[in-house]
């Protein structure tokens, strides 16, 4: 049977092993492998326009693939659910637009996560105008126009809402114009897209990175633009609030979640990295040639902007009388 002296010095031995060993775990880079991005939206739209040159980006800056997966559904709580239930080692995070993200905690009693707790911010990255769009077959080319048309039909003209904030942003004009417009519920802005060049609805509200290669080839028409100036992108396209309903503005953002308990420093080089990529010529070129705008927030300017951002559209929700009764998965 071994003696005390001889346990003693075994023991001893292993822990000088394992404290030998602490810095090298401690030091172990990031990422080691390669990082999930999902994308709870479908392939095509808004998000994953931007997200993909991002991704792309990341991998060259890292040396580990950025892979995006797309997984669409129930206003995109069941990609965000996914993540927010997933490991937190920074390894799975989620690509989201800002406003419908904020929104689903209004329009949804049952929620399988908590916005504000079970996932945290790390990095807010682009912006994008929404754009008013019709199929190119609607009898209409302007705003007014649309108005006047909804107007004298009530009721026969269909809109996609690809999720909350397209929703509640279209439901807001249709109701400070007095149109009676039909609301369909689509999945995401590229099935949407793809009905609305197929005549089979009359108009959306889209982001203008997923409409403007439409708008380029004549296959759709912007009537107006959501944000209070006009884009440079598309100068001859007016502002909601210059034509129809003063006073309007919209504006999405793109941002980048990670699980709520992963440790702060990962989520930091997590950061640093997205910094890094959105600095570089090649991806703010990619990123404006789709009409967002690059924006950089880390993850407490993040945090704080998120903040204001989800006091304002609660209020705007409650302000808008929605009676959504979604019932999330």
């Amino acid at each position: 049977m071994p003696s005390i002296s001889r346990i003693c010095a075994l023991l001893l031995g292993c822990a000088l092993v394992t404290a030998a060993h602490l810095p090298t775990l401690a030091a172990e880079p990031f990422p080691a492998r390669p990082v999930k991005i999902v994308v709870p939206y479908s392939v095509g739209g808004g998000t994953d326009a931007v997200t993909r040159p991002l991704a792309q980006r990341l991998s060259e800056i890292t040396g580990q693939a950025f892979i995006v997966d797309n997984k669409p559904g129930a206003d995109a709580t069941i990609g965000a659910a996914q993540v927010a239930r997933g490991p937190a080692d920074g390894y799975t995070l989620v690509a989201v637009s800002g406003v419908p993200f904020l929104l689903n905690q209004s329009a949804y009693k049952n929620l399988p996560y908590d916005t504000m707790k079970d996932l945290v911010p790390v990095a807010i990255f682009s912006t994008v105008p929404m754009l008013l769009v019709t199929s190119a077959a609607l009898p209409v080319d302007s705003a007014v126009a649309l108005v006047n048309h909804a107007k004298a039909n009530p009721n026969k003209l269909d809109y996609a809402g690809t999720d909350q904030m397209t929703y509640l942003g279209m439901e807001l004009i249709a109701r400070g114009t007095g149109m009676e417009l039909t609301y369909v519920p689509y999945k995401g802005a590229g099935p949407a897209v793809t009905d609305l060049l197929g005549n089979h609805i009359a108009l959306m509200l889209s982001s203008m990175s997923a409409a403007l290669p439409q708008i380029k080839e004549g296959r759709m028409k912007a009537l107006a633009i959501t944000t209070s100036k006009r884009s440079a992108a598309l100068p001859n396209v007016p502002t909601i609030s210059e034509t129809i309903l003063p006073g309007y503005e919209l504006t999405a953002w793109f941002a980048i979640f990670a699980p709520a308990a992963t440790p702060p420093q990962i989520v930091d080089k997590l950061a640093d990295a997205i910094q890094s990529a959105v600095k570089t010529p090649s991806l703010a070129q990619q990123i404006e040639g789709q009409g967002a705008e690059i924006l950089f927030y880390g993850p407490k300017e993040a945090q704080a902007f998120i903040a204001r951002e989800n006091t304002r559209w609660a209020r705007a929700y409650t302000d808008a009388n929605s009676k959504a009764t979604a019932k999330a998965p």
